[in-house]
Protein backbone atom coordinates (compact mmCIF):
# COMPACT_ATOMS: atom_id res chain seq x y z
CA UNK A 1 0.00 0.00 0.00
CA UNK A 2 3.12 2.40 0.76
CA UNK A 3 4.34 2.13 -2.66
CA UNK A 4 0.64 2.26 -4.13
CA UNK A 5 0.42 6.06 -2.55
CA UNK A 6 3.99 6.68 -3.68
CA UNK A 7 3.40 5.51 -7.36
CA UNK A 8 -0.31 7.63 -7.05
CA UNK A 9 1.70 11.01 -6.22
CA UNK A 10 4.38 10.42 -8.89
CA UNK A 11 1.16 10.11 -11.51
CA UNK A 12 0.04 13.14 -10.03
CA UNK A 13 2.98 14.94 -10.31
CA UNK A 14 3.53 16.43 -14.04
CA UNK A 15 7.17 16.84 -13.30
CA UNK A 16 9.30 15.08 -10.53
CA UNK A 17 12.52 17.20 -9.33
CA UNK A 18 14.96 15.61 -6.71
CA UNK A 19 14.38 16.15 -3.20
CA UNK A 20 11.54 18.56 -3.54
CA UNK A 21 8.56 16.20 -2.40
CA UNK A 22 8.57 14.26 0.97
CA UNK A 23 5.58 11.44 1.91
CA UNK A 24 6.60 10.32 5.28
CA UNK A 25 5.89 6.88 6.44
CA UNK A 26 5.35 6.01 9.81
CA UNK A 27 4.69 2.87 11.91
CA UNK A 28 3.33 4.72 14.99
CA UNK A 29 -0.47 4.22 13.88
CA UNK A 30 -0.59 1.64 11.01
CA UNK A 31 1.62 3.95 8.80
CA UNK A 32 0.78 6.63 6.74
CA UNK A 33 -1.32 4.05 4.41
CA UNK A 34 -4.40 2.31 4.83
CA UNK A 35 -5.12 -0.53 6.98
CA UNK A 36 -8.81 -2.20 8.01
CA UNK A 37 -8.56 -4.60 10.86
CA UNK A 38 -11.33 -7.21 12.02
CA UNK A 39 -11.25 -9.27 15.53
CA UNK A 40 -13.48 -11.66 17.50
CA UNK A 41 -12.33 -12.92 20.58
CA UNK A 42 -14.29 -15.57 22.48
CA UNK A 43 -15.18 -14.41 25.97
CA UNK A 44 -16.58 -16.32 29.02
CA UNK A 45 -19.34 -14.34 29.18
CA UNK A 46 -19.71 -12.36 26.13
CA UNK A 47 -17.67 -12.09 22.62
CA UNK A 48 -15.94 -9.18 21.81
CA UNK A 49 -15.63 -7.80 18.18
CA UNK A 50 -13.67 -5.31 16.90
CA UNK A 51 -12.96 -3.05 13.50
CA UNK A 52 -10.46 -0.64 13.50
CA UNK A 53 -10.11 1.03 10.30
CA UNK A 54 -7.07 3.90 9.76
CA UNK A 55 -6.01 5.98 6.75
CA UNK A 56 -3.37 8.52 6.97
CA UNK A 57 -1.28 10.69 5.04
CA UNK A 58 1.99 12.50 5.12
CA UNK A 59 2.93 15.02 2.34
CA UNK A 60 5.45 18.17 2.34
CA UNK A 61 6.82 20.21 -0.99
CA UNK A 62 9.78 22.94 -1.07
CA UNK A 63 8.31 26.06 -1.28
CA UNK A 64 10.78 27.71 -4.04
CA UNK A 65 11.19 31.04 -2.71
CA UNK A 66 12.51 29.69 0.78
CA UNK A 67 15.42 27.94 0.73
CA UNK A 68 14.84 24.23 3.38
CA UNK A 69 11.38 25.43 3.98
CA UNK A 70 8.29 23.19 2.72
CA UNK A 71 4.47 23.01 3.39
CA UNK A 72 3.21 20.30 5.23
CA UNK A 73 -0.22 18.57 4.88
CA UNK A 74 -2.01 15.82 6.97
CA UNK A 75 -4.78 13.58 6.26
CA UNK A 76 -6.55 11.50 8.68
CA UNK A 77 -9.61 8.94 8.75
CA UNK A 78 -9.47 6.55 11.84
CA UNK A 79 -12.17 4.55 13.22
CA UNK A 80 -12.51 2.15 16.08
CA UNK A 81 -15.38 -0.10 16.99
CA UNK A 82 -15.57 -2.23 19.80
CA UNK A 83 -18.93 -4.86 20.82
CA UNK A 84 -18.08 -6.11 24.05
CA UNK A 85 -21.50 -6.86 25.99
CA UNK A 86 -22.20 -3.54 28.24
CA UNK A 87 -18.72 -2.34 27.38
CA UNK A 88 -19.31 -0.93 23.92
CA UNK A 89 -16.62 1.34 22.44
CA UNK A 90 -16.35 3.76 19.58
CA UNK A 91 -14.39 6.42 17.96
CA UNK A 92 -14.42 8.21 14.85
CA UNK A 93 -12.44 10.95 13.60
CA UNK A 94 -11.44 12.54 10.67
CA UNK A 95 -9.18 15.67 9.81
CA UNK A 96 -7.01 17.78 8.00
CA UNK A 97 -3.70 19.35 9.22
CA UNK A 98 -1.31 22.03 7.74
CA UNK A 99 2.03 23.53 8.75
CA UNK A 100 6.10 24.13 7.98
CA UNK A 101 8.84 22.23 7.86
CA UNK A 102 12.38 23.41 8.15
CA UNK A 103 15.53 21.25 6.68
CA UNK A 104 18.83 22.78 8.16
CA UNK A 105 20.66 21.17 5.03
CA UNK A 106 18.66 22.39 2.16
CA UNK A 107 21.47 20.66 -0.08
CA UNK A 108 20.68 17.28 1.10
CA UNK A 109 17.35 17.06 2.71
CA UNK A 110 18.05 13.63 2.41
CA UNK A 111 20.86 13.58 5.41
CA UNK A 112 19.26 17.04 7.04
CA UNK A 113 18.04 17.50 10.63
CA UNK A 114 14.63 18.96 10.69
CA UNK A 115 12.11 20.26 12.65
CA UNK A 116 8.68 21.40 11.70
CA UNK A 117 5.18 22.90 13.37
CA UNK A 118 1.61 22.03 12.23
CA UNK A 119 -2.33 23.17 13.22
CA UNK A 120 -5.19 20.96 12.67
CA UNK A 121 -8.81 20.29 13.18
CA UNK A 122 -10.71 16.93 13.19
CA UNK A 123 -14.41 16.17 13.79
CA UNK A 124 -14.55 13.34 15.96
CA UNK A 125 -17.26 11.00 17.36
CA UNK A 126 -17.07 9.20 20.91
CA UNK A 127 -18.79 6.65 22.63
CA UNK A 128 -18.11 4.74 25.98
CA UNK A 129 -20.61 2.34 27.43
CA UNK A 130 -24.08 3.58 28.13
CA UNK A 131 -23.71 7.16 27.80
CA UNK A 132 -24.94 8.78 24.17
CA UNK A 133 -22.32 9.62 21.49
CA UNK A 134 -20.96 12.65 21.42
CA UNK A 135 -19.57 14.64 18.81
CA UNK A 136 -17.60 17.95 18.40
CA UNK A 137 -14.69 19.31 16.35
CA UNK A 138 -10.91 19.58 18.11
CA UNK A 139 -8.08 21.31 17.44
CA UNK A 140 -4.08 20.19 17.48
CA UNK A 141 -1.16 22.03 17.39
CA UNK A 142 2.02 19.63 16.75
CA UNK A 143 5.48 20.33 16.86
CA UNK A 144 8.18 17.78 15.67
CA UNK A 145 12.34 17.42 15.41
CA UNK A 146 14.24 14.68 14.06
CA UNK A 147 17.16 13.36 11.93
CA UNK A 148 16.98 11.92 7.98
CA UNK A 149 19.78 9.41 7.19
CA UNK A 150 20.06 8.33 3.69
CA UNK A 151 19.42 4.55 2.77
CA UNK A 152 19.72 5.04 -0.68
CA UNK A 153 17.35 5.44 -3.81
CA UNK A 154 15.01 3.87 -5.96
CA UNK A 155 14.20 4.57 -9.15
CA UNK A 156 13.27 8.26 -9.11
CA UNK A 157 12.24 8.19 -5.11
CA UNK A 158 15.51 8.03 -2.15
CA UNK A 159 14.53 6.46 0.57
CA UNK A 160 15.56 7.91 4.49
CA UNK A 161 15.43 6.64 8.09
CA UNK A 162 13.85 9.56 9.53
CA UNK A 163 12.90 9.30 13.39
CA UNK A 164 11.56 12.30 15.04
CA UNK A 165 9.92 13.24 18.58
CA UNK A 166 6.50 15.04 18.36
CA UNK A 167 4.67 16.70 20.77
CA UNK A 168 0.73 17.06 20.23
CA UNK A 169 -1.56 19.57 22.38
CA UNK A 170 -5.19 19.27 21.91
CA UNK A 171 -8.19 20.97 22.73
CA UNK A 172 -11.66 19.20 22.70
CA UNK A 173 -14.72 20.73 21.68
CA UNK A 174 -18.40 20.22 21.60
CA UNK A 175 -19.86 17.46 23.54
CA UNK A 176 -16.44 16.02 24.46
CA UNK A 177 -15.67 18.47 25.90
CA UNK A 178 -18.64 18.99 27.88
CA UNK A 179 -18.75 15.04 29.28
CA UNK A 180 -15.17 13.13 28.17
CA UNK A 181 -12.13 15.73 27.90
CA UNK A 182 -11.11 18.83 27.70
CA UNK A 183 -7.99 18.97 26.68
CA UNK A 184 -5.08 16.57 25.96
CA UNK A 185 -1.06 15.68 24.82
CA UNK A 186 1.02 13.34 23.67
CA UNK A 187 4.62 12.45 23.19
CA UNK A 188 5.74 10.48 20.20
CA UNK A 189 8.87 9.11 19.93
CA UNK A 190 8.65 7.71 16.12
CA UNK A 191 11.66 5.36 15.64
CA UNK A 192 10.39 3.55 12.66
CA UNK A 193 9.82 6.33 10.13
CA UNK A 194 11.05 6.73 6.66
CA UNK A 195 10.78 9.72 4.46
CA UNK A 196 10.17 9.03 0.60
CA UNK A 197 11.91 12.05 -1.08
CA UNK A 198 10.70 13.04 -4.86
Amino acid sequence: MKVLIALIVLVVSTSVFAQKRIISVDAYDLAYSSGLAFSHDNGKHSDRDTTDFRLNLNYAQTIEQYVGLMWKAQLNFNRRDEDYGSQDYFESSYGLAGGLLYNFQPNDIKNSFLVGGNLGVERASYDYGPTKEKSGFNLSMQFEGGKRWDLGSYSVANISYAPTISVLLKRYGGGIRDDYFKSGNEIRFNFLKFDVLF
